[in-house]
């Protein structure tokens, strides 16, 4: 374990290190990860350089991320958290479904809107849920092809819709408007 030590002592939220925390976090064993946790409370610190709730901050995190438009990123973090003032989870500005918080949520699965109970992924710091997202969605993901093969950032919001980020019919534009009014 004194490997993880180290690991806590030298994270700095960069999107490797949050891929290889991930992984440590999927790789120990039960007892190994209760008295990591229990030593580290649930995992490193967000970095020294906190991501700015705001349009320019998010676009920023999605840069260092690795999105090739971290103006659509920005545009999810509008649309889905209310300009950064509502979220699903614990720093989660996305929606991002996983373990963690539940809330009630609407979806569209093609009849019109209904309202579902979800769970949403908490996450540690805004950083590290801009890291999530732009790793399973903006990149080649466990063979999925990422939203980054994109031409344009236009395409890249029709493209999280045809990949199944969202069920709202009008999603790709309702981006298209918060990029064209706010990039």
């Amino acid at each position: 374990m004194a490997f993880l030590i180290d690991a806590a002592k030298y994270y700095t939220a960069q999107p490797h290190q949050d891929a290889a925390w991930r992984f440590l976090e999927e790789s120990l064993t039960p007892i190994e990860l209760t008295a990591f946790k229990e030593a580290y409370r649930d995992g490193p610190e967000p970095s020294e350089t906190a991501v700015d709730n705001s349009w320019l901050g998010i676009t920023e995190a999605a840069r260092i991320s690795g999105s090739k438009y971290p103006d659509c990123v920005a545009a999810q973090w509008a649309l889905e958290s209310a300009w950064g003032s509502a979220t699903s989870g614990k720093n989660n500005f996305f929606g991002i479904k996983g373990k963690g918080t539940v809330k009630t949520t609407w979806e569209d699965y093609g009849n019109g809107p209904v309202t579902i109970q979800a769970e949403f992924m908490d996450f540690a710091s805004p950083q590290e849920c801009v890291n999530h997202l732009v790793t399973q969605w903006y990149k080649d993901y466990k063979g999925y092809k990422g939203v980054n093969r994109a031409s344009s950032r236009n395409d890249c919001a029709y493209l999280l819709k045809s990949e199944g980020y969202a069920t709202d019919p009008a999603y790709p534009q309702k981006l298209i408007n918060l990029m064209t009014a706010n990039a």
